[in-house]
């Protein structure tokens, strides 16, 4: 099975603050992400889809071996990348012809999965509550758009992407990438039109065409209050139990960093350092945590 990760420099300067690979802790979550998944399911195939720039500055860092394949982000879009800074994970999905699994640079599967999935079903990483977070149908700039729906607010969070189904993928993605083609022209103003473009309308889709779901976490992520909310019995493990299989770090990120909430940054290095397991991996070039 073909496994992805995506990783675009959207700032077109390698020496930017903001680039990906200057942080020594995105390097290390998304070596870990790769190295893990390969260790557990030695099987599939690890491929990188990533621009010029990237795949340069991870060959200086000699880490490209990490994945089977490197190839370059197809389908390029009009788009406004500081808005939409993930769309080309769905420039990658509006090309494949096969069953995919889809990983956020920052997931990591702890223990072999896919025998607790049914492979022919899409699984998100969990269910979302949006009231409050997520654009609605009265939005002004939603209103604009070509693609008329009943906008719900509830959604998916997509850091981990089982997709079974590569016509149904092309579709959702293509329709992904032309409304954040709109929302651009439109010049929305903030990243909240990126997650409706990319989270809400795949949930959205998969209501529509009564496609079967499911969540790996049974507990809902409550966007508004920014706190894992309510248990819906709908995924595989609920959150506690899920932390023996899966992480995703998402907003923890930056707490890591500055050792807040809990959270410490040397710990975590050597967690990460850990779950790579690569004595001759040398990072010093990289300044910024």
């Amino acid at each position: 099975m073909k496994i992805i990760w995506v990783l675009e420099n959207i700032k077109d300067n390698q020496n930017s603050f903001d680039f990906y690979t200057n942080s020594k802790l995105n390097v290390l979550l998304l070596l870990a992400s790769v190295n893990l998944w390969r260790r557990n399911h030695p099987e599939d195939t690890c491929v990188l889809y990533a621009d010029d720039i990237t795949i340069d500055a991870l060959d200086k860092l000699k880490v490209l071996d990490f994945w089977h394949k490197i190839l370059p982000i197809p389908n390029p879009r009009k788009i406004n990348k500081s808005v939409f800074w993930a769309s080309s994970k769905l420039q990658v999905l509006s090309s494949v012809k096969e069953h995919v699994i889809l990983m956020d640079n920052d997931t990591h599967i702890y223990k072999p999965i896919k025998k607790y999935l049914d492979l022919d079903k899409i699984y998100v990483h969990n269910l979302e509550v949006g009231k409050g977070y997520y654009p609605t149908s009265l939005d002004e700039y939603v209103k604009k758009l070509t693609y008329k729906a009943r906008w719900q607010t509830e959604s998916v969070n997509v850091a981990f992407l089982n997709l079974p189904d590569y016509k149904f993928t092309n579709r959702y993605a293509e329709l992904s990438l032309s409304i954040m083609e709109e929302f651009t022209k439109m010049e929305v103003p903030h990243p909240q039109y990126l997650i409706f473009a990319e989270q809400l309308l795949l949930k959205h889709l998969m209501d529509k065409e009564n496609i079967e779901y499911k969540p790996l976490i049974s507990t809902d992520w409550d966007c508004e209050k920014w706190e894992w909310g309510k248990d819906n019995n709908e995924g595989i493990w609920k959150l506690k139990e899920s932390g023996l299989y899966l992480k995703h770090y998402g907003p923890l990120k930056s707490w890591i960093k500055d050792s807040k909430a809990d959270q410490n940054y040397d710990s975590e290095i050597n967690h990460l350092l850990n779950c790579i397991n690569l004595p001759n991996l040398d990072l010093t070039s990289i300044i910024n945590k």
